[in-house]
């Protein structure tokens, strides 16, 4: 039996540069390998990124300039030559449309197939999926583990969903005699360690040690996704052992999904104690809030390799934060992000605009907190609702909204539309000034960075500044007309890193910054300081090889490219120097 699990594409594209759109949910991988575990074939295909199903490339109208390059063609293509049994969607709102359309594609061209929905949109709008998409057979509700194994070993066994056998599943809905039945919520799985470790199969970044959140935000459903069980975790051990599984397949750096991912402290720092003990070197973003970090937690979390917490601050105004659900004082928040900056670990933050109530005012309140929490990153979203959240219910029982709305081809429902005191052009203007307070003072934020005196954090300090420092020399502050002279921020910066240790990148990016203004000779005596201290380092002999050949010194850039003839890229400028050589000799 064939098991094909899929990741529809978003209705929009993406006007940011976040990618986490793309990325393949981290329960379709928990659902195959536990699939795989128990002898099934079970793949995933991921139709929101070019990389397609076991990274073999598919067809991504979000990166490609091409029209005909559509979802939909790219999975008739896979299912046309895989021929699944089975085929289960993990859909959001925004991916809700592609993934119908694909449904809808499945049922002729596979008319036997086992067609699945599950995931968020699927738990909250079951009833509304099965009614408006005749296609879908199954509607998987909350956590799909036990019950996606329970329905495919039901489905080889050939047995019907009629009566007993479909109600005894948990966590189900399905038509029986023009009725949806509902066969009520799975028991949750306690013991998350009993799962299959998706890194026996499968390679990825993005991973969770805990199901469930604490907070009770009214603009979230994550609560609601994950039932009234509480909060379960993976242990540290079990978490930890799946990150080192991870590196040995070649992942240096991890995205942890947790919604609050410090709210157990003290698995926390067993788990970074695991990572330092271990002796790999990794680097990994959090989410967290800000009631939920303290100096010794922070401190284990920076040795461990976590270089950037996001915390959901939404707004500097009280009654604003009431609305959202976000009790959380600005003192708090304003004490969090020092505390966290101080360790080196870059603080971002989350805003939202666009609430209920929101006006000039409170928006005036969320611009003076910005400018005291002094974030290095932030995040601005429009208020928008969706099935699930304490909003979206509040609608629906005003007679704001009713489910049909998602008859339409929208992605997600602003709040603005059903508040009569807001409007596009309102709201927008919120978000563009919220959006140039950050950026004008974001050189005034790195100027006043205050790192804590401890010794034993020293290389970590070099480490986080030289990074940041980066971000404004080559990375996505660099040609941002909104920030004013980022190469002077970035110097700074990289002559700060270098007086809490020698650090091979701000070597680097000082020499680069030398380079670009042509200071030929003083980025090779610079190159030349960090090879002293990094002797052999790729970066910086890959630096200095292109800055010989700036000086027309390209038997001498010969020898550091050499040592990497076999890198990715290294041979373009091995020939380049091999042919300027040569032709150097026939003039001789």
């Amino acid at each position: 039996m064939k098991i094909l699990f899929v990741n529809p594409a978003c209705l929009d594209k993406r006007v940011t540069s976040d990618d986490d759109h793309k990325v393949v949910p981290i329960g379709l991988y928990y659902m195959a390998a536990l699939l795989l575990e128990n002898k099934f074939d079970a793949r995933i295909l991921n139709l929101a990124s070019p990389a397609g199903m076991d990274g073999q490339k598919t067809q991504s109208r979000q990166d490609s300039n091409d029209p005909g390059n559509d979802p939909v063609l790219a999975f008739t293509a896979v299912i046309k030559k895989e021929k699944p049994d089975f085929i289960g969607f993990s859909v959001t709102n925004p991916s809700r449309i592609n993934a119908q359309a694909c449904a809808r594609a499945a049922r002729k061209i596979l008319p036997h197939a086992w067609i699945v929905f599950g995931g968020p949109a699927p738990g909250f709008l079951g009833d509304y999926l099965l009614k408006t998409c005749p296609e879908i057979d199954i509607i998987v509700r909350g956590e799909g583990e036990s019950t996606c194994l329970a329905l495919v070993k039901s489905i080889k066994k050939g047995k019907s969903f009629k009566g007993k056998n479909g109600k005894g599943i948990k966590g189900i809905l399905f038509r029986e005699n023009n009725k949806i039945i509902d066969t009520g919520p799975a028991e949750p799985i306690q013991d998350l360690d009993s799962l299959v470790h998706p890194s026996k199969y499968f390679v990825f970044q993005h991973l969770s040690m805990s199901r469930g959140c604490p907070g009770r935000c009214t603009f979230c459903n994550s609560p609601k996704f994950w039932g009234a069980s509480g909060i379960r975790f993976h242990s540290a051990q079990w978490f930890a052992m799946e990150i080192q599984a991870l590196v040995k397949k070649g992942i240096t750096h991890f995205y942890i999904s947790d919604d609050t991912f410090t709210m157990d402290r003290d698995r926390v720092i067993e788990f970074c104690g695991l990572i330092i003990s271990a002796g790999i070197t990794i680097t990994w973003n959090a989410i967290s809030r800000v009631d939920y970090i303290d100096k010794e937690l922070l401190s284990h979390m920076r040795k461990a390799g976590c270089i950037q917490i996001s915390f959901g601050v939404e707004s500097g105004a009280e009654k604003i934060k009431k609305v959202l659900g976000k009790p959380m004082s600005n003192e708090k928040c304003i004490q969090a992000f020092s505390l966290t900056l101080s360790h080196g670990i870059m603080p971002r933050a989350y805003f939202i605009y666009g609430s209920p109530g929101e006006t000039w005012d409170t928006i005036q309140e969320s611009m003076d907190l910005l400018i005291k929490l002094r974030p290095l990153g932030t995040i601005f979203y429009m208020l928008v609702i969706f099935p699930g959240t304490h909003l979206y219910k509040y609608a629906l029982e005003k007679g704001l909204v009713t489910h049909e709305i998602w008859d339409q081809n929208i992605e997600d429902l602003p709040w603005f539309t059903l508040d009569d005191n807001l409007d596009f052009p309102q709201v927008k203007a919120f978000g563009d000034k919220l959006r140039q307070t950050f950026y004008t003072n974001l050189n005034q934020f790195a100027d006043s960075i205050d790192l804590v005196e401890d010794k034993s954090l020293y290389p970590f300090h070099a480490d986080f500044l030289s990074r940041l420092a980066m971000t404004f020399s080559h990375g996505e502050y660099a040609n941002d007309p909104r920030i004013k002279d980022p190469d002077k921020i970035a110097e700074t910066l990289f002559n700060r890193s270098l007086t809490y240790s020698p650090q091979p990148r701000a070597f680097l990016g000082i020499a680069m910054l030398l380079q670009k203004n042509k200071n030929f000779d003083q980025a090779v005596t610079l190159f030349e300081k960090g090879l002293d201290h990094f002797p052999g380092n790729k970066d910086l002999c890959m630096g200095m090889g292109i800055c010989l050949m700036n000086q027309g010194r390209f038997k001498k850039a010969l020898a550091f490219f050499t040592p990497f003839r076999n890198e990715s890229g290294m041979g373009h400028f091995i020939n380049i120097c091999n042919s300027q050589d040569t032709h150097h000799e026939s003039r001789l």
